[in-house]
């Protein structure tokens, strides 16, 4: 378990870093992508793999 919290860093590894990006669950993309196209707050762009796994946890309003 200790690996997954340096999993971000591993994941800039040549060849092997995207072996370390975690897997999303299609509900918490979902989330996100609502969220995304109505809050204007969320910044435009590409999204993080690790900012949809930390806003895909959050409780709705």
């Amino acid at each position: 378990m200790q690996i997954l919290k340096h999993a971000k860093l591993l994941s800039k590894i040549p060849l092997i870093g995207p072996l370390f990006i975690p897997p999303v669950h299609v509900t918490s993309v979902a989330k996100v992508v609502v969220t995304a196209a109505i809050d204007p707050t969320l910044p435009h762009g590409i999204i993080d793999v690790y900012v949809i796994l930390q806003r895909g946890h959050q409780k709705s309003a």
